[in-house]
């Protein structure tokens, strides 16, 4: 009885000890992006997760995800239209709280066959967002892989963004994980 009371109690603290440090690592993230630009992320992500239920509302918010990430890249894929998922509500904010330009270096570029302007979106290296994940990878491996591939190659090209990190196993109950993805498909 004992030996059983002791295993509970050990399972209990474990997990409490567990919760603390992921709270303590979603708190260390968010201080270093900010208030409002932490908001701009969440409402980001929830409407994703809304539009995941739109288009998969048969799977897991797990299997949604991952269907997703498949679906974006598949070269049969021709409706384009459900990948969009920013109402206009949040994607205002995603500009007017700074967080897009966290993220991206946005430059007009003329180009001169076209004798037109356009915009290019580059990794900012050096944002807030950068240094957000800077303060939090080392506790995942996930978040350490990607920060690293982000911080040598910058933006990737779907296709590599998504084989790498279904090879990376993601878990989209984690908080880091699923706002990593909302990232990478809006600009």
């Amino acid at each position: 009885m004992k030996i059983k009371f002791t295993c509970i109690f050990s399972l209990i603290i474990l997990f409490f000890s567990c919760h603390e440090q992921t709270n303590e690592h979603i708190q260390k993230f968010e201080n270093t992006l900010g208030e409002r630009k932490t908001e701009a992320l969440n409402l980001m992500v929830f409407d994703f997760e809304k539009n995941l239920e739109k288009i998969y509302p048969n799977l897991t918010l797990q299997k949604a995800y991952e269907q997703y990430l498949k679906d974006i890249i598949d070269p049969k894929e021709s409706n384009w239209d459900k990948f969009r998922f920013l109402s206009d509500k949040t994607l205002a904010e995603f500009k007017n709280s700074g967080l897009k330009k966290e993220i991206y270096n946005i430059e007009l570029e003329y180009v001169e066959e076209k004798k037109d302007s356009l915009t290019t979106y580059y990794s900012n290296g050096i944002g807030k967002y950068m240094r957000a994940l800077y303060e939090i990878k080392d506790h995942d491996t996930l978040i350490m892989d990607y920060f690293k591939r982000r911080e040598i190659g910058g933006l990737m090209p779907n296709k590599i963004f998504v084989k790498g990190i279904l090879h990376s196993k993601p878990d989209f109950h984690n908080y880091f994980h699923k706002r990593i993805v909302v990232i990478e498909f809006t600009y």
